[in-house]
C-alpha cells in the first residue's frame, strides 16, 4: 500500500504546530489502518511511504526537467503538457469517462483489465 505522508499540507501543519512531519503522519496512518482493521479490511503486508523515497522522486523530476517537460516556477515544478504533447515520441492522453473499454479511443492499454479480461 502506498502512503503520501508528505505534502503541502502535512508540511504546513508541521510547522504550525512545531512537530515532526512524520509525528502527524504516523498519527493519521495509524488511525487509517485501525479503521481498516475494524471494517475487517485485510492490512497490507508492505507499506510504501512517499517520505521514504525522496531521493528518487527528486532525481526522476530533475530528469523530467532536463528532458525539458517540466519547469520550475514561484518554489514548485510543473509538467509542460504542451511540451511533452508536442515530441514526435509521446502522447499525452486525457482520461476520458468509457475510453478505458474503448478500443478505437486508446492506443495503449493492453495491461488494463475489462470484463472479457478478468
Amino acid at each position: 500500500m502506498n502512503i503520501t505522508d508528505v505534502d503541502d499540507k502535512i508540511i504546513r501543519k508541521s510547522s504550525e504546530a512545531g512537530i515532526a512531519f512524520t509525528e502527524i503522519s504516523r498519527k493519521y496512518e495509524s488511525e487509517f489502518l485501525d479503521d481498516m482493521a475494524l471494517l475487517n479490511v485485510r492490512l497490507p503486508t508492505v507499506i510504501t511511504r512517499v517520505s521514504e523515497y525522496i531521493p528518487e522522486i527528486v532525481q526522476y523530476i530533475e530528469k523530467i526537467i532536463e528532458n525539458g517537460y517540466a519547469y520550475e516556477a514561484n518554489g514548485s515544478v510543473y509538467f509542460d503538457v504542451d511540451t511533452f504533447d508536442a515530441s514526435p515520441d509521446h502522447r499525452y492522453n486525457k482520461l476520458e469517462q468509457g475510453a478505458a473499454n474503448d478500443h478505437e479511443r486508446r492506443e495503449e492499454g493492453e495491461g488494463v483489465l475489462t470484463d472479457e479480461t478478468k
